[in-house]
């Protein structure tokens, strides 16, 4: 290390021998730092080769400044800088080495976290940090220089000029010879620019050769001798195996290797701090796509930055998670990177990282004798590399908090370097999961994109190629990547990508029917048809009825599943959760145990047949544990919808059974009642999507009918229920007042998909005011829904305050299109908006009462509205009170439940009048004799310091546009106030004489 940094680049000025400590003797071998180098790293391990390169970056990064320094014109002789190793690197990084020793001020130098091309970063930044670290560098060099003899010999003009070069000049001429000479270690040592992304074409097309080779050579078992042969055969394996097991697929069709198969995704990389939220699209938004996740992972593990902070691998289930920890097991040299992949589904959950990886090495070798330390000793000069895989499947199966885990591993892997024993760790997880552990300063996240268009093409491709004798024996077309994209949800993901492909192979369905279905209709026929596969497989010589039936009852099941998720809040269940629902909803539907085989439970039943559902494991006290997660989020969200939408209707024929009858009796509506009082639909949009298509689309007659049912429900919802035969089923607990208000707030719901719209007459007929029962139910939904799901249901529904007769009334609609921005706050109405307030509905005075007469009328005081709104402690009142109270603090507050009634008609409240009239900016304008209106006939009588504090406030606006009011006027305008019995007819002469504006 010593020799490399005494190695200048270039011609070496007395300042960069003197940076070093160099005597004199070393200008004779000045030569470019690169070849001295390359000869060191002859033979060395991966990661001694990458820390020599990292000290010959280093040695660059501050070889560019002393050549910027040594070119800079100064007005004295650069000899006068000459400074000790210590001083020197002082200057570089801020502090100096605890020892003159060569090795101290390598290791110190190092250590300093100078800047390092990573390929997590782009080059640009890198840039930029650079240009940073010299600017600091300027500034210990300008405090150096200052406390040297010469600096007093200096005039201050000179002293000025020395500034300037220091702090302008030097650290962007040393930016330029930092390129100049990096470009150069990069051609020299491709590794560097590798680290920068500054690789040609050529040399990446290199590497991938590399890798197939080494593919091969695994392959065909051309090994170093030892133990871990086994170890890396057990890496190389999985690229020849079929991505979905021959039981899935009919004959003579062919399912490619994994090899063959694997596409690399478009990703995107970010570091990442303790407080960044990995779950957010908005903060990963901030970072830009990448091509080529398989070979910048390759790459990346070259670079400094690998051993010192694991690396977190997030993507949707089916995104190719798994599958690219498979292909780095295989295709990372052997000379270069020993790799274990850990499957935290198959290790003990609830034991030590350095546990787990052991007991992936024992599964994968069969060696029980082969601990860690032996096997990085067995290693030698290879990298280890550890991929654990599936952290988000610790958490589903088990239920374990590890919330730690991510810490446990980074503190294994530090303690590894302090032994001398460098890994690199990547942890794949989904990316939901991603904020249940905390994050660990420093770290690097990794997000896999969904298939572009042409990663699809490619991989289709591919597809048609290995089955082309299939479909041409067939008389089956190819799926080309147009029809495909008619889904780009499900044409996005690998594994959902494979199942439209399985589901066309078949007889061209899905080509016949993507130009005319879309979302519901295409859902039921892809999961029917695949659930008629399944059933065919174990049962072929059933009639069309009983293969009906049996279609019907396996999608029932996977309902049930996909409510088990839905009603818990999640996007995964667990084995045990599944099947205690079962059990609840559908009873006695284990299978019976089979010679030797034990019973498959409910779950198992349900859920395992079908490749689109993806199965966490995990291993805790030797038991083990599994959760179940829809491979696109949609197949949960649809199933939910379409049991739903079956029991509707299966209610609706019950209710019109019924109606034929002699003795009628109440429709037992105990399992919607079930399904529905544990969350909100409107929560998830595509369930409220997917329930409009199929209850809007049935006939106008069935349509009639299951508006007069759900009216029904929804006016009983809140009645006490009668003990129901699925009490058993619990997906949370929740107190006593929730689940009636999920029911009334689901039937709602459905109620408007399926009427469209509703008054609040048929909401509340038994309500003389249906009003207020409205208000008590938003108030009752809103105390009880989560959050999140008030905000969704709020944001669906679309009131318009109407009249009945002289009466108040609502019209309530679904609005599919009102997705509010919660952030930036609803948007400011006009008068004419139906959601604008108008007061006369507010109190209830209809078209020809008695109130619409008045002049003006005081609510209340405004102390009992702010009390009120203080006891409810609810943030959107407070917001509003917050702003209301910078009136109070004017001693304007009664403003606030004042009213008076315009020329015009329109009601309006005080403080609104003084909001118009500080907007005009300074206009005179008919806002101005509102005020004065308001002044006058809004407030009661007994007020009259307050009349006069308003009156004064609205006549100063008068004042400022150009109109002042004389002060005979305001001393009558007094004393009529202070009779407190003045009328509309007293004050009218006043009014008169005050100037109109012009129109």
């Amino acid at each position: 290390m010593g020799s490399a940094l005494t190695t200048a680049v270039g011609p070496a000025p007395e300042f960069v021998l003197s940076l070093f400590g160099a005597d004199a003797q070393l200008a004779e071998f000045s030569r470019s730092l690169v070849s001295g180098t390359a000869e060191r790293i002859q033979g060395l391990g991966r990661f001694e080769r990458t820390e020599r390169l990292a000290a010959a970056h280093a040695v660059v990064v501050v070889a560019a400044y002393s050549d910027a320094m040594a070119q800079a014109r100064l007005p004295f002789d650069v000899r006068a800088l000459a400074t000790s190793r210590t001083d020197s690197v002082r200057l570089a990084t801020g502090d100096a080495p605890e020892s003159r020793r060569l090795a101290a001020v390598v290791d110190h130098l190092l250590r300093s976290h100078l800047p390092l091309p990573s390929p997590h970063e782009p080059y640009e930044s890198t840039l930029t940090a650079l240009r940073d670290f010299y600017d600091s560098m300027a500034g210990h060099m300008e405090t150096y220089v200052c406390g040297l003899a010469v600096w007093d010999r200096l005039t201050p003009s000179v002293r000025q000029e020395v500034r300037a070069i220091l702090r302008d000049r030097v650290p962007e001429a040393a930016l330029t010879f930092y390129e100049e000479m990096f470009r150069q270690l990069a051609v020299d040592f491709p590794d560097v620019g590798i680290w920068a992304d500054r690789v040609d074409h050529r040399a990446t097309r290199t590497a991938i050769r590399r890798l197939e080779e080494t593919v091969t050579r695994l392959g065909h078992g051309d090994l170093p001798p030892g133990r871990l042969n086994y170890l890396r055969r057990a890496g190389a394996m999985p690229l020849d195996a079929p991505v979905l097991g021959a039981e899935d697929t009919a004959e003579a069709m062919v399912i490619p290797s994994l090899r063959e198969a694997y596409v690399s995704a478009d990703f995107r990389v970010a570091d990442f701090g303790a407080v960044d939220r990995l779950t957010s699209e908005a903060w990963w938004q901030r970072h830009e796509v990448r091509r080529g996740l398989d070979l910048f992972m390759e790459n990346f593990l070259t670079a400094p930055k690998a051993v010192e902070t694991p690396i977190l691998l997030l993507g949707l289930p089916g995104s190719g998670k798994s599958l690219l920890t498979k292909v780095l097991a295989a295709r990372l040299p052997a000379a270069d990177f020993l790799v274990v992949r850990v499957p935290l589904r198959d290790v003990p959950a609830d034991t030590g990282v350095q546990d787990q990886i052991e007991a992936a090495i024992q599964q994968a070798t069969g060696e029980r004798s082969m601990d860690w330390a032996d096997v990085v000793r067995a290693a030698g000069p290879a990298l280890p590399v550890v991929l654990l895989d599936g952290f988000d499947e610790l958490l589903q199966a088990t239920g374990l908090h590890q919330s730690d885990y991510l810490e446990r591993v980074a503190h294994f892997q530090q303690r590894e370097a302090a032994l001398g024993r460098p890994l690199a760790i990547i942890v794949t997880s989904r990316t939901v999961v991603a904020d249940r552990a905390r994050l660990t300063p420093g770290g690097i996240a990794v997000r896999l994109e969904p298939f572009s268009a042409t990663q699809t093409a490619q991989w289709l491709e591919m597809w048609n190629q290995k089955n082309a004798v299939y479909f041409s024996s067939h008389g089956l077309r190819p799926l080309t990547p147009e029809q495909a994209l008619t889904q780009p949800d499900l044409a996005s993901q690998p594994l959902l990508l494979l199942m439209l492909a399985l589901y066309d192979a078949q007889d061209n369905a899905y080509q016949r029917e993507a130009s005319t279905l879309v979302g519901f209709e295409l859902y039921e026929r892809l999961l029917a048809r695949f659930a008629r596969r399944e059933i065919l497989k174990h049962e072929a010589r059933l009639t069309d009825e009983d293969l009906a039936q049996q279609i019907e009852h396996e999608l029932l099941r996977l309902s049930v599943a996909a409510f088990a998720m839905f009603n818990r809040g999640r996007q995964w269940v667990t084995e045990d959760e599944l099947d205690r629902d079962l059990s609840a909803l559908l009873p006695q539907h284990d299978s019976p145990s089979t010679g030797l085989r034990a019973a498959l439970s409910g779950a198992q039943t349900a859920i395992g047949r079908f490749f689109f559902i993806h199965r966490a494991e995990a291993f805790r006290d030797d038991a083990r544990l599994r959760s179940y997660e829809f491979l696109h989020a949609t197949f949960g969200e649809f199933l939910v919808a379409r049991l739903v939408a079956h029991e509707l209707q299966d209610l609706t024929a019950a209710e019109r059974a019924e109606a034929r009858k002699t003795r009628r009796t109440r429709t037992d509506d105990s399992f919607l009642h079930a399904l529905l009082s544990f969350a909100a639909c409107a929560g998830r949009g595509p369930v409220v999507a997917f329930l409009v298509e199929a209850l809007r689309s049935l006939p106008t007659q069935d349509r009639e009918e299951l508006r007069r049912l759900l009216l029904r429900l929804f006016h009983e919802s809140l009645d006490q229920r009668p003990v129901s035969s699925y009490g058993a089923y619990q997906p949370g607990v929740r107190p006593a007042t929730a689940s009636p208000s999920f029911y009334r707030a689901n039937l709602l719901l459905l109620l408007l998909v399926v009427a469209e719209e509703v008054s609040g007459r048929e909401l509340f007929p038994a309500e003389q005011d249906p009003v207020h029962a409205w208000r008590d139910t938003m108030l009752l939904l809103e105390s009880q829904l989560h959050a999140q799901e008030w905000r969704a249901l709020a944001g669906r529904l679309s009131l318009e305050r109407a009249w009945h007769g002289r009466m108040r009334d609502i019209t309530v609609r679904l609005d599919d299109d009102l997705e509010p921005d919660l952030w930036e706050g609803p948007p400011v109405h006009s008068a004419d908006d139906p959601r604008a307030v108008n007061p006369y509905w507010s109190y209830s005075y209809g078209p020809g009462s008695e109130g619409r007469r008045y002049n003006g009328w005081l609510h209340t005081s405004p102390d009992e509205v702010a009390w009120d709104a203080h006891l409810r402690c609810d943030r959107g009142t407070d917001a509003l009170l917050h702003m209301a109270q910078a009136l109070e603090e004017l001693g304007l507050g009664l403003a606030l439940t004042s009213y008076v009634v315009l020329p015009d008609g329109e009601a309006v409240s005080a403080a609104r009048l003084l909001f118009r009239l500080w907007s005009t900016a300074g206009d005179f304008s008919a806002a101005h004799r509102d005020a004065v209106r308001a002044a006058l006939y809004s407030f009661a009588p007994d007020a009259t310091d307050f009349i006069k504090r308003y009156l004064a406030t609205v006549l100063r606006q008068w004042e400022l546009a150009g109109h002042p009011v004389s002060q005979d006027w305001v001393d009558r305008a007094h004393s009529l106030i202070d009779t407190q019995a003045a009328t509309a007819e007293i004050y009218a002469p006043l009014l008169d004489e005050l100037p109109h504006p012009s129109t």
